[in-house]
């Protein structure tokens, strides 16, 4: 029965101080299994914590390590590409100091080879060209006859026509010389023909009317000039040598428009004398590039050229030397490979060492 009692007086008594020892157990058990429940769910709680802690630690971990990996596998390739750049730039740099190498080689070929053709070009302070110039022209002459020159038919000596009369003759050798200056022989040829066919002789030339003259002669070089001197001779040879040109060099000389060249080439042709060497332009500079003189006119050229060279060859130089230079020894690219004296002329020797160095680089590369 008291027991009884007890369990029914229990929850008005609770809050009461006078509440018995049991009672006080009972309340304290319960408070301690709520707490338990709280603890326990706590601990869960911070179970779950602790666990996403450790899944995103782990996941930045592996994060962190593929990361590593990606920076190696960067690393060799760019130590890979480094490798091949560097082997590549050592190599691009072998070449350059072979190239290098190779450079100063043939600089030091070149300087023997301008040595050697010092040497080959000078004796005892004689041009080489001077002492074997037998040798030179007769190979020049071969070449000479195995090509047709424009100078061989078109030059001045197609103005000596034999079916004409002498005096006839001697003024149209006169007038292609004079139209011949700086004029191709093509273009003075076909002036003088134009000339034939309206009359050439001294008489016409005095009548003629200057502007048709002048569309004549065109379109020969300073052809207006030309003109002016084309009457004026007319004029001398009229009043001073009836009608004929002068037999003299002097007189020659001293028509306007007459150089020294013409003068020599109109004693040649028309008189049949030779008293001087005919130099022009073509064969000012084939005789500086052959050797023979060293000079910087063509009148300074003639005077070197009659100082050595033999008398009986005077008459013909001209027209071995002019016609060399339109087949073979051209101003611009001259056949050098194709020349019999390219073993004896200096920019001979030089462009055959040339195309010799080319060769050799072209077998090497090969």
């Amino acid at each position: 029965m008291t027991t009884l009692i007890v369990t029914r007086k229990r929850s008005p008594i609770v809050s009461s101080p006078y509440f018995s020892t049991s009672t006080k157990l009972t309340t304290t058990t319960m408070v301690k299994t709520k707490d338990s429940n709280v603890n326990k769910k706590d601990n869960d709680s911070q179970s779950k914590k602790l666990k996403r802690e450790q899944i995103k630690i782990e996941y930045e971990e592996e994060e962190e390590e593929k990361e590593k990996e990606k920076k190696k596998r960067t690393e060799k390739k760019g130590n890979k590409k480094r490798k091949v750049k560097n082997e590549k730039e050592a190599k691009e740099e072998e070449e350059e100091e072979e190239e290098e190498e190779e450079e100063e080689e043939n600089e030091e070929n070149e300087e023997k080879v301008i040595e050697d053709i010092k040497i080959k070009t000078h004796i005892g302070g004689v041009s080489l060209a001077k002492i074997h110039w037998k040798e030179v022209w007769d190979k020049i002459k071969i070449m000479r006859s195995e090509n047709l020159a424009p100078v061989d038919t078109l030059g001045a000596e197609s103005f000596d026509i034999g079916h004409i009369e002498p005096i006839e003759k001697r003024f149209h050798i006169l007038v292609g010389c004079l139209l011949s200056s700086q004029t191709k022989d093509a273009t003075t040829h076909a002036a003088v023909t134009r000339l034939k066919e309206y009359g050439l002789t001294v008489d016409k030339m005095l009548a003629i009317d200057t502007n048709k003259l002048e569309t004549l002669l065109h379109p020969v070089s300073f052809y207006k000039r030309k003109a002016i001197y084309l009457k004026k001779i007319a004029e001398i040879l009229k009043n001073k040598y009836n009608g004929d040109v002068p037999p003299t060099f002097k007189e020659i000389g001293e028509l306007p428009g007459i150089g020294p060249k013409m003068t020599n080439l109109i004693v040649q042709i028309a008189w049949g004398r030779v008293e001087g060497i005919a130099v022009d332009v073509h064969m000012h500079r084939i005789s500086n590039r052959l050797g023979w003189v060293k000079t910087k006119t063509p009148e300074e050229t003639m005077k070197d050229l009659e100082s050595w060279l033999p008398k009986e060859s005077w008459g013909e130089v001209n027209h071995l030397l002019v016609g060399f230079g339109q087949t073979i020894c051209s101003p611009v690219n001259p056949k050098c490979r194709n020349c019999l004296i390219n073993n004896l002329c200096p920019v001979g020797i030089t462009e055959m060492n040339s195309l010799k160095k080319k060769e050799n680089k072209r077998i090497k590369k090969k």
